[in-house]
């Protein structure tokens, strides 16, 4: 099972690097100054430019809930963790890292595509 849960935390990475792949390739075309924040209108209502950290952080946001779960992996197998020892609440934590890291990762991507 351990091996599964590798392949989980794998994929989850490189789940969490793929905003910053679509940023590079997107970095020609994007205009100049890009939308940052949207109003409830879902009109733009902040700017800055497309090399700005806040852009960066935005692609990173994926990256860093990867880490953060990967640090919180070892307190969900205890709290998963049953008699039984089933495949399933073993792949729990995996799981659960790897539904964080698309959650954050669709986020970055949606941002990228709107810009």
């Amino acid at each position: 099972m351990r091996s599964r849960l590798n392949i989980l935390n794998l994929f989850s990475f490189l789940l969490s690097i793929v905003p910053f792949v679509i940023y590079l390739f997107l970095y020609p075309t994007m205009p100049r100054n890009v939308a940052i924040h949207y109003n409830i209108n879902d009109v733009a209502d902040r700017f800055v430019d497309k090399s700005s950290p806040e852009v960066w952080l935005l692609c990173a946001l994926s990256f860093i809930a990867f880490v953060i779960m990967l640090f919180l992996q070892p307190f969900l197998r205890r709290q998963f963790k049953s008699e039984e020892s089933s495949a399933i609440m073993e792949s729990l934590p995996g799981l659960f890292t790897l539904l964080i890291t698309l959650v954050f990762s669709i986020l970055g991507i949606c941002f990228l595509l709107k810009a």
